[in-house]
């Protein structure tokens, strides 16, 4: 701090300071000796203005490595994006990233305090509702210098087609963790499909500085998917962008399985489909694939099982190429799926659909887990899954 203004010396003492050496009992942050001389954050200046200190908020920005102390990171979900919006799954999405506050020295752009913060945002929705939640969670982890009196403000607020319902959102020092959550809703279109999206914004105030209060730095939360266009269920939101998978476990239906698995592993069709919610083109697809008739025979017991699934836009209709297996497992032995009427698959087959005759709890309790599954994660008209058998 040596050769600073007397007059910007006095007028910051008023507030906090933190000179080389000293250590400020505020948890969790760590101070560490004042660095070098410091230049002003990308998109930080004092330049052109009065004489006095200006006050400066930047995301994206990490502390030099000579300064960074063993301070704890502020609590992030893992797998929240670092510095982008991660897709963590069908109902969360988080970004987290750090960020610097800098008071800077209008006469000659010198850096005379800063805060460096880790920062967070995650948002959660309902499979069933229409309303959301975003949080919002700062945590302080190095400063140093001359700071004045900040104060950190918040604010959660809605970008599109939304409604705030409630929140707590922080306000206080900036050198304190700050944490805080706020709850959305969206009004529902009937049969409809829309977009909504919230966000949340956080700024510092500083009397100290000539501007006292910062730009306001905002999450740029994009926004997800909501809709009243899930057959058999309510309205609800999902992220649009995270394509969910059906899990088909062998334990459960050990035959079911072993087709499916069969199917995609054998004859490499696709393990990613599409669902289609369109009554005409499943009816047609199933017609195709498990045709009723006397020369379509069903063992005792058994049901018809299709891969691509009928209720996808993969299935028999558009692959109408249509073959059968004879195939060995090591659990069950050599399993015969008894379908008369197709020719037995080879390496030389084509791609196209796979029919197999499997017991009839079983391919029930597949298809009731299919529907549980689309209702459960939102999977409407056109909408991709994956399938992992």
């Amino acid at each position: 701090m040596d050769g600073l203004p007397a007059r910007w010396l006095a007028r910051l003492g008023v507030g906090l300071l933190v000179a080389a050496g000293t250590t400020f009992a505020v948890s969790p942050v760590t101070a560490a000796a004042a660095p070098g001389k410091v230049a002003p954050a990308p998109g930080c200046t004092a330049s052109g203005a009065p004489d006095g200190t200006m006050g400066c908020l930047r995301l994206g920005v990490s502390p030099p490595a000579s300064v960074r102390t063993t301070a704890a990171p502020a609590a992030a979900p893992a797998g929240c994006g670092d510095g982008a919006w991660a897709n963590m799954s069908r109902f969360a999405m988080c970004k987290a990233t750090g960020g610097v506050y800098q008071v800077i020295l209008a006469e000659g752009g010198t850096v005379v305090g800063e805060i460096y913060f880790n920062y967070s945002s995650m948002v959660t929705l309902s499979a069933r509702d229409l309303r959301w939640t975003q949080s919002f969670e700062y945590s302080p982890t190095y400063a140093w210098g001359l700071l004045g009196t900040p104060t950190l403000w918040s604010v959660p607020d809605c970008m599109f087609y939304c409604t705030l319902v409630g929140g707590n959102p922080p306000t206080g020092s900036p050198l304190n963790n700050l944490s805080g959550s706020a709850t959305f809703t969206s009004t529902r279109l009937p049969g409809q499909v829309w977009g909504a999206r919230s966000d949340w914004g956080f700024w510092i105030v500083n009397p100290a500085t000539l501007n006292k209060v910062t730009p306001t730095l905002w999450a740029n939360y994009p926004g997800h998917r909501c809709d009243d266009a899930l057959p058999g269920g309510s309205e609800g939101c999902a992220n649009q962008d995270f394509v969910p998978t059906l899990e088909v476990p062998e334990s459960r239906y050990p035959m079911y399985a072993f087709h499916i698995r069969h199917a995609i592993n054998t004859t490499n069709l696709p393990s990613q489909l599409t669902r289609t919610t369109n009554s005409a083109v499943i009816d047609a697809n199933r017609s195709t694939s498990c045709p009723t008739g006397p020369s379509y025979p069903r063992p005792a017991g058994h049901t018809c099982d299709e891969y691509p699934f009928a209720s996808t836009t993969q299935g028999a209709v558009a692959n109408p190429a249509g073959f059968t297996f004879n195939f060995d497992t090591k659990r069950l032995g050599r399993l015969v799926c008894q379908v008369p009427w197709l020719t037995e698959h080879r390496s030389t087959t084509n791609r196209g659909h796979s029919v197999c005759m499997i017991p009839a709890a079983q391919n029930s309790l597949g298809g009731s887990d299919l529907q549980s599954f689309f209702l459960d994660n939102r999977v409407i008209d056109r909408d991709n899954f994956n399938v992992r058998a």
